[in-house]
């Protein structure tokens, strides 16, 4: 891998932002059903906070001057080192089977249905070995790119939909119980992980500012608004009963004759999860501090395709890495608890 190079803060959090997008375009049967549309955004709102907060120490350590997390670690004795370059190693395979297990399996459920998970996921690897290898600097440069195709998806996914919509007499109560608002507030916190994307990566980026998260989590939640008010009202039931509810409703999507954006929606699903693995694969290679090559990075997408092949051919392993609890549940002890440990030794180390 090549020496990073400064890079803007602002591009970074941009391209974490359409990686946090890959949460709802993966979104199946991850929501309580029976509840309304203003229940959803209220745990929509509760679980970004949550997010939000997630990000607070690394913001803390990036705006002292004290780099990232895991340039804090390199300098630490090698036991600390090792252990601490352990959790976040095994975070950013979690991470990545998290988002790669769901998207081969709806890539091959809903497009190639001929084709298999496990060669899908070699392809998708293989380029996400090569972004790694050039840096997190030009996987951000990459995002310049993905960001217009998003815009244009949205667009035309939201703007198709128009036509469809079905407001009246559409209930905008509150409808639903307790758990199912912790279930669905629970799911709406999984976009932390790009806390943990910024407490590795974040030293590498320059002029760092307070409102680009603000903004990174705010963009996020109005595109999750967007898709679920478009598929309440727009598709309704036929969308709960589906597989990948945001693919159906880039599906039913139409202007007069032209039907159908699921080939932008699936530009936009790959682009996103291709970014998320990429970046986890720079955090990787800088958990083991090492400088980086082809091949150091490949033996990390062989980690990856190997628990991806044995997560496809059991269920129980595909489960575990597909939890939403656990990940959140990982995303605190590496966004939230090492992090904070580190501020106070640094408190202590100027007191």
């Amino acid at each position: 891998m090549r020496a990073e190079v400064k890079f803007s803060s602002k591009r970074f959090l941009m391209t974490l932002t359409l990686c946090a997008c890959s949460v709802i375009l993966l979104q199946n049967y991850d929501l309580d059903t029976g509840v309304s549309f203003t229940f959803n955004i209220l745990a929509l709102l509760t679980g970004l906070t949550v997010s939000f907060l997630f990000f607070l120490p690394a913001i803390f350590i990036r705006r002292r001057k004290l780099g990232d997390v895991l340039s804090i670690a390199a300098e630490r004795s090698k036991p600390e080192r090792y252990a601490v370059s352990a959790v976040y190693f095994a975070y950013c395979v979690y991470a990545a089977e998290y988002f790669l297990l769901p998207y081969t399996d709806m890539f091959c459920k809903k497009y190639y249905t001929d084709t298999s998970p496990c060669f899908i996921a070699l392809i998708l690897l293989g380029c996400c070995v090569y972004a790694a290898f050039k840096g997190a600097n030009v996987i951000t440069r990459f995002g310049l790119f993905l960001f217009a195709l998003a815009m244009l998806t949205n667009i035309l996914m939201f703007g198709g939909s128009l036509s469809s919509l079905r407001l009246k007499g559409a209930d905008f109560g509150i409808h639903g119980s307790a758990s199912a608002f912790f279930h669905n507030a629970e799911y709406f916190i999984t976009p932390c992980f790009i806390s943990v994307i910024f407490a590795c990566l974040s030293g590498y980026t320059g002029r760092f500012k307070l409102r680009q998260p603000i903004i990174a989590i705010a963009l996020t939640g109005l595109k999750f608004a967007l898709v679920l008010f478009f598929i309440t009202f727009a598709v309704g039931g036929y969308a709960l009963r589906q597989e990948y509810q945001t693919f159906v409703l880039s599906r039913v999507a139409h202007f007069g004759a032209f039907a159908g954006v699921e080939s932008f929606y699936m530009a936009l699903s790959t682009m996103s999860v291709f970014m998320i693995v990429s970046l986890l694969l720079c955090a990787m290679r800088k958990a083991v501090n090492k400088s980086g090559s082809v091949k150091l990075i490949s033996a990390f997408a062989a980690i990856l395709f190997g628990i991806h092949t044995l997560a496809v051919y059991n269920g129980l392993v595909y489960d575990m890495f597909t939890n939403p609890m656990l990940l959140n549940a990982f995303s605190l002890v590496t966004a939230v608890i090492i992090p904070s440990l580190y501020l106070k030794i640094g408190r202590n180390q100027r007191a």
